[in-house]
């Protein structure tokens, strides 16, 4: 069975965790199928505090990996769902407009 559980990677008191696709029978920093993010609590920032590549983990969980209780809060905390069936897991990117440029005055030639 394939669980998605955090792998550690800091040093003493600077904690640091990789989230992984892993086999359940692995040891805790053991070979990781595939790396699906981190996690650093000692950061302040909150948007660098946890990174997921969401629709890596969206594919792993819609082929039936189990997450770990801390993992499964972290996906909680950022609303990362496992897809319903027939749903693609990969989430549509937001199509981005490009704004219209401000119209610039022409120049002048300097003759």
């Amino acid at each position: 069975m394939v669980r998605i559980r955090m792998k550690s990677m800091g040093r003493r008191h600077r904690p640091f965790f990789r989230i992984c696709a892993m086999d359940a029978r692995s040891p805790r920093d053991g070979r990781s199928i595939e790396e699906l993010g981190h996690y650093d609590p000692m950061s302040r920032n909150p948007e660098t505090q946890t990174v997921l590549n969401a629709d890596r983990i969206r594919y792993w969980l819609s082929v039936g990996a189990q997450p770990s209780d801390k993992v499964a809060a972290i996906l909680r905390r950022h609303k990362v769902v496992k897809p319903a069936p027939g749903e693609p897991w990969a989430q549509p990117k937001p199509v981005v407009t490009p704004e219209p440029a401000a119209e610039a005055a022409p120049q002048a030639s300097a003759s």
